[in-house]
């Protein structure tokens, strides 16, 4: 009795010993230390530097306002041949110090050298068809900026930063991580998401309005308080725009388009009919939402048996503007009981599944998203369910569609005439079009017997309590199936299911919300949370505890704004693997709906406290030690690679233009520039140009006093590990990835004679486990290392892809989801750091793996080596007479030897392409102009060995041909190219346009696919090639030659003749020349010779000097046989 009173005097003092424990390390710290964070909203061009404004995500077309700040630019390194665009909207940074904004902090915070870095992250787009596949970032440094508004001090009063928030086409969903320069105040890191609202509209008046409905700006206590959670589902990173239905009896949403930091109610433009039938019996009406499912650009409702999507307008993912005017009713004819959401896009499009009853019970119309346009199909497409399982009567209760096996998963409802009702998993293959029974649950809840999981076999005993399934969720990630209702069963194979014995059977499971990055929460009928972590058995049970009760006093005591002794929770979400609340908080009769952070660790750490304490006797006291049940202190991450070539991420970093006034501060020219430049740099990636934007110009100051180095504006190639495992890995056929995990192990020192002894013990207090997805497709390989002095275990982990899993794809396209679980074992619930933002879990570390053909690759014609190699083969090289530096000749005659480059742009690396691959001639003609493409047929004829119709363009001596046996295949190490061209050919024949050999343009294509074993990537590269030399046919040569022997011959006669009769023409000429002037001169004499006297004075002189030059001619025509110097003198005295 003494004892239980002194354990009753204790205990109080143990939960407050607890509490102090319990709290964050940052309610211990110096009061003078301020937590500061930072603060991120959109501005348009007309409200930089305007307080308190911010714009919506709007506006998505490029403006044209910065191509006049361009102009006077003349001395800076830009083109003043390029239009240059802007994005409309800009980033707007400040901080804020304890909750409060203080104008003098951010001005010292300038003034220290402080400069907000923002890494802007776009998200890759659902349809890979139209939009390429790519991780692409670009980092801005923040430029300062004054305020426009009043100001008594001689420089600044309130100022802010500034940078370009850039759009990519394809993209809607925006990341933006801003951090400090490592100046002036310590700032934590933030993320925000930044999305483009494309259910958006501008009125005449110029303001914003939704086009789903109306907003509502009165969120009052009905509708939220006590009502029921409901799950938020979307397609998981692809999602701009977030909807939630579920409030009672009104058709509202909440509609945000930045992960609940701000939101919307609205109330949507539907018509709410409902329609009640035999075949669509209906209870009751009501206006509630029940379901909402958000995709890349449509949202989906369920009203009663009704349902409707919207699709937003979103140019940068359609390249035009058909977005819905109106919400459109599908499967009018049909009654849907349930929505069922597809959490990841595949193929290029969304799915979504809509449940039937009534006369279509025992189907599922499985819908498809495809860049917002919305089809639905009726599966199975033979007949029902319950027909293809060969039963009367059942209901299908959920489903899930596995995308990498085209499998749709359903749980069904069978109605038993002569016992209770029983569930059973059916698979439907959509391609077979065949239904197959997995697993037919069992009948009673399992008895466990105190153990944490059980494992179904059949031969276990059961406890009185039914089994009442309510859904399925599937991580295809992990190939985890999970089935739920007053029960948790997991499986990775669909067949063998594991019971999770920690959830009480009396429970019952409403949703439940996946990380998939590990984790997941589970939330009840009774609004109860329950955290598990995937990879282990043991669920915690977080809300409500003694925990949850300690830590919401605690923050009370605080006095934080985000906890309250009367609240409702809305939702529960991941983001970023971390776990948030939508809730809504009473205090004072007002309320007011938060996001805030679900405080998982701190609660495990609470229950581990609680769960794992002894009271010890020393003396006349009990005293209270703790065990620290985590078998290190220290675990560090090691040996890490350069993250980029396994994360794919390209990466750009941009620094604002220098002004060279003596603040520093920018105005709204050097802002416009800096757009400019920004929207440029995306461009130019867009078209694969330039890897960075450089040009080689004068770096001057120009007419706006604003120094542009473009030097800063690159693209970078070797971003460093951050000791931490990268977010996703890629990895090609055979690829691998290593790291090493250091491990001080919980203890004492040892020393030097007990060394050997310690190096067993050591390794047997710490054992590290790789749990493998799918160990078919993957391999670990785990080397230990155990370091005696340093009392601590090196494990060096190698994960490889086993060359099995996957075929060929094309880059960033179809890749195989599965995951790497890297665990120390009993670790779960146990070991946690301190960190500035909290505590945080150690020893589990989930990573996404992704199997294929990594995005940012390419195959491209090495035509350096390749004129390099056929020079040294051949000899020679001899180019075209117009010689083009873009696209060199090759001689005809010579034989061909290309080569070819695997691109990496995303490490800027390349190397020659080693693997085996196929080439065709699909196209060509004589001259650029007139290139045409052949037909399938003509390609088989110009380039199969197989042809024996003499339309071969080319050969080689390679032996190794496809499968069928159709066309060769070519390495790196082939015997080269052998033009042919013969007789029934295209370019057999050429007829030469001028005096050189004929030339002809071959449009080439090259590719791996089916024939190289060294990658999972399919590449295709088309290129032209330029031959020159081509020889004529004998009947065209010799027809040439008879022509240019008969010219040549005629030519020579022609000249022989000509000599010939030179002289008899020379004389004839001059014979009927002198006939001609002896004709004229006796003609002229007797005129002038007239006795007349006709004229007057002046004309007689005229006659007289007439009569002078007509006798002087005459006398030479009569003399012109005398000798020549009596000639000259009569000439003489004539004149």
């Amino acid at each position: 009795m003494a004892l239980c009173g002194r354990n009753s005097r204790v205990l109080p003092a143990l939960w407050a010993l607890l509490a102090v424990l319990l709290v964050p390390w940052r309610l211990w710290a110096i009061e003078d230390i301020e937590e500061c964070t930072w603060q991120v909203v959109l501005n348009k061009f007309e409200t930089v530097g305007k307080n308190g404004m911010s714009d919506r995500f709007f506006s998505q077309e490029p403006l044209e306002t910065v191509d006049n700040v361009f102009r006077p630019l003349v001395d800076a390194p830009t083109d003043q041949d390029e239009k240059y665009l802007s994005f409309p909207y800009y980033l707007k940074i400040n901080y804020s110090c304890n909750g409060e904004s203080s104008e003098a902090q951010v001005r010292k915070g300038h003034l220290t050298g402080l400069k907000p870095v923002v890494l802007v992250t776009f998200q890759s787009p659902v349809n890979f068809h139209r939009w390429k596949i790519e991780q692409l970032q670009i980092q801005m440094e923040a430029a300062p900026f004054r305020s426009k508004e009043e100001c008594i001090a001689e420089e600044v009063c309130v100022m802010s930063w500034y940078t370009p928030m850039p759009i990519k086409n394809g993209s809607v969903v925006m990341r933006v991580d801003v951090s400090s320069n490592g100046l002036g105040p310590f700032i934590h890191d933030k993320r925000f998401q930044v999305n483009i609202n494309g259910f958006l509209q501008r009125q005449q008046d110029d303001t914003l309005q939704f086009t789903v409905g109306n907003e509502i700006f009165n969120l009052i206590p009905r509708y939220f308080v006590n009502v029921p959670s409901r799950p938020l589902w979307h397609t998981v990173d692809q999602a701009p725009v977030l909807i939630l239905g579920g409030i009672s009896d009104e058709k509202f949403i909440l509609l945000t388009d930045t992960s609940f930091r701000d939101f919307f109610l609205v109330e949507l433009n539907i018509d709410s009919c409902w329609v009640g039938s035999f075949y669509c019996p209906q209870a009751s009406f009501t206006a509630t939402i029940y379901d909402a499912i958000a995709t890349e650009s449509t949202l989906f409702i369920r009203q009663n048996q009704l349902v409707y999507y919207f699709t937003g307008t979103y140019i940068t993912l359609h390249e035009s503007n058909h977005g819905s005017g109106s919400w459109v009713r599908v499967l009018a004819n049909e009654c849907i009981k349930r929505l069922c959401p597809v959490h990841f896009h595949s193929n290029g499009s969304e799915y979504i599944m809509a449940l039937t009853t009534g006369k279509r019970e025992g189907y599922v119309h499985f819908g498809t998203i495809t860049d917002g346009h919305v089809s639905f199909q009726l599966l199975p497409k033979q007949r029902s369910v319950c027909e293809g399982i060969e039963v009367v009567n059942c209901s299908i209760t959920w489903a899930v569609f596995i995308a990498d096996d085209y499998n749709l998963l359903m749980l069904v409802e069978i109605e038993a005439p002569t016992t209770r009702n029983y569930f059973q998993v059916v698979s439907y293959d959509l391609v077979r079009d065949n239904l197959v029974i997995l697993y037919t649950i069992p009948e009673f809840i399992p008895d466990a017997r105190g153990l944490e999981f059980l494992m179904i076999l059949g031969t276990e005993s059961y406890t009185n309590f039914p089994m009442v399934p309510k859904g399925m969720f599937y991580n295809p990630y992990k190939n985890l199936l999970l089935i739920w209702g007053n029960f948790l069963l997991q499986s990775y194979n669909y067949e063998n299911f594991i019971y999770l014995a920690d959830f009480p059977k009396e429970e019952s499971i409403k949703y439940l919300v996946n990380s998939f990055h590990g984790d997941m929460a589970i939330v009840t009928e009774t609004e109860e949370i329950w955290y598990l972590l995937e990879g282990s058995y043991r669920m915690y049970k977080l809300f409500p505890s003694k925990g949850w009760g300690m830590y919401i006093n605690l923050q009370m005591m605080h006095q934080s704004s985000l906890y309250t002794s009367n609240e409702t929770m809305v939702t529960l979400f991941y983001e970023d693997s971390k776990l948030y609340q939508l809730v809504y908080l009473m205090n004072n009769q007002k309320g007011r709906l938060v996001k805030r952070l679900m405080p998982v660790e701190e609660l495990l750490m609470y229950h581990q406290l609680s769960d794992h304490y002894l009271l010890h006797q020393r003396g006349n006291q009990l005293t209270l030690p703790f065990t620290n049940f985590c078998p290190f202190t220290v675990i560090r991450l090691r040996d890490l690679p350069n993250p980029q070539v396994y994360t794919r991420q390209e990466r750009y970093q941009a620094h604002p233009p220098r002004m060279l006034e003596p603040s520093g501060f920018h105005d709204e020219n050097s802002l416009a520039v800096y757009q400019g430049l920004i929207y440029h740099l995306l461009c130019l990636h867009s078209k694969y140009l330039k890897d960075y934007y450089f040009y080689l110009a004068s770096n001057l100051q120009s007419a706006s006093n604003v120094y542009i180095d473009m030097a800063s504006y690159e693209k970078i190639y070797d971003l460093k590990a951050k000791h931490e495992l990268p977010e996703r890995i890629f990895l090609d056929k055979g690829t691998s990835y290593s790291f090493s995990v250091f491990l001080t192990v919980r203890g004492h020192s040892i020393n030097l004679q007990e060394r050997v002894l310690a190096a067993v013990d050591l390794g047997s207090k710490v054992d590290l486990g790789v749990v493998l997805a799918d160990p078919g497709c993957l391999e670990a390989v785990v080397k230990e290392e155990v370091l005696t002095n340093r009392n601590s275990v090196l494990f060096w982990v190698t994960l490889s892809d086993k060359r099995s899993c996957f075929d060929q794809g094309i880059s960033g396209h179809h890749l195989l989801k599965t995951s790497m679980l890297v665990k120390v074992v009993g670790t779960v619930g146990r070991c946690f750091q301190n960190t500035h933002q909290g505590p945080r879990m150690q020893g589990n570390f989930m990573v996404p793996v992704l199997i294929g053909c990594p995005p940012g690759k390419r195959l491209a014609f090495d035509i350096t080596y390749t004129l390099e190699y056929n020079r040294l083969q051949n000899k020679h090289y001899f180019d075209c007479v117009n010689v083009d530096p873009e696209m060199p000749c090759f001689l005809f005659r010579d034989i061909f030897y290309p080569f070819f480059l695997i691109q990496d742009l995303v490490t800027g690396d390349s190397g020659s392409f080693q693997g085996s691959y196929v080439l065709k001639v699909i196209g060509g003609g004589p001259t650029m102009d007139t290139i045409r493409e052949y037909s399938e047929e003509e390609i088989y004829r110009f380039n199969s060995p197989l042809d024996k119709t003499q339309s071969l363009i080319w050969t080689t001596k390679n032996t190794t041909t496809t499968k069928d046996p159709a066309f060769n295949i070519m390495t790196h190490q082939s015997l080269g190219i052998e033009w042919l061209c013969l007789r029934n050919s295209p370019c057999h024949d050429t007829i030469p346009h001028t005096i050189f050999a004929p030339e002809f343009f071959f449009k080439v294509l090259v590719s791996n696919r089916g024939v190289d074993k060294s990658t999972y990537c399919d590449y295709q590269l088309t290129f032209l090639l330029h031959i020159h030399g081509l020889p004529l046919s004998a009947k065209r040569a010799l027809l040439i030659l008879m022509v240019s022997s008969s010219v040549f011959i005629g030519l020579v006669i022609l000249y022989i003749v000509f000599c010939l009769l030179l002289p008899v023409v020379v004389k004839a000429c001059n014979t009927l020349r002198w006939k001609i002037n002896n004709i004229i001169t006796s003609e002229s004499y007797y005129t002038y010779t007239s006795p007349s006297r006709i004229f007057s004075g002046t004309s007689e002189t005229k006659s007289k000097v007439s009569s002078s030059v007509s006798s002087s001619v005459s006398s030479k025509v009569v003399e012109e046989k005398e000798e020549a110097p009596v000639e000259t003198s009569k000439k003489h005295s004539i004149t």
